[in-house]
């Protein structure tokens, strides 16, 4: 039988979501480590996506299966007793043939940016720009990111297979707060701190249009160099 589970997680208490060393806190290896226990057998989970560390998730798709069956509201009742900075908002069956990673159709990232005072409290969840952003500048630009592109400028992956397709990118101002969404079939290794960041210099003035598309015509693993505060990114919405 596959689980599937709908979790959110604060990330600034674990270094990304994948499992490393034994010494190491992630959420991958916290979920495996309880759920090994309840199933009494060891369990290997596979997540819709890694996240690093200081990303959250609010929405992160989790399966792993196992021959022992257990009903899913136990399930959440157990992990959710055992877990810390983990939430299991929903537990379900699937069809074997369901693989959080394989059988996603897109995925939607949020950044969060806040323009106006520092927020000592919201440091760990949002990056604390603390000066005006003119999105409307921004705006002149996301076509360059849209559609199926070679984004090795934009990663630190050392993946060979580097393209990828961005559905749609939205940014609204809420107050002193700036929201963009990135919504995609697949991202790379830091893609979306790096398009952030990329976002941010055009409008300082820091990098022009044309610099942009050079990026993209000329692909150059990390060239981009600049990363957004990963406190800020969101693993916003998983869709299957």
């Amino acid at each position: 039988m596959t689980y599937v589970l709908k979790i959110s997680y604060d990330g600034s208490f674990f270094s990304g979501y994948a499992k490393q060393t034994e010494n190491i806190l992630t959420v991958q290896s916290e979920l495996e480590k309880y759920l090994s226990i309840l199933f009494n057998s060891n369990i290997k989970t596979t997540a819709s996506g890694r996240t690093d560390k200081y990303v959250h998730a609010l929405d992160q798709t989790v399966s792993f299966s196992s021959d022992i069956e257990i009903h899913c509201d136990a399930i959440k009742k157990y992990l959710n007793d055992k877990l810390i900075n983990i939430y299991v908002k929903n537990v379900e069956s699937k069809n074997k043939s369901f693989n959080a990673r394989f059988s996603i159709k897109s995925k939607t990232y949020l950044y969060l940016i806040n323009t106006g005072s520092f927020n000592l409290f919201r440091r760990n969840y949002e990056y604390q720009y603390n000066k005006f952003l003119d999105i409307k500048k921004v705006k002149d630009i996301l076509n360059i990111f849209i559609g199926t592109k070679n984004f090795l400028s934009f990663s630190t992956s050392s993946l060979e297979n580097t393209i990828r397709t961005i559905k749609w990118i939205k940014i609204y101002k809420v107050k002193n707060k700036i929201l963009i969404f990135i919504n995609g079939l697949g991202f790379l290794r830091n893609m979306v701190r790096m398009i952030v960041a990329t976002l941010i210099k055009y409008c300082e003035q820091k990098i022009t249009y044309d610099e942009i598309l050079n990026l993209f015509k000329n692909p150059k693993k990390g060239s981009s160099i600049d990363k957004a505060p990963g406190c800020g990114l969101y693993l916003y919405k998983t869709n299957y």
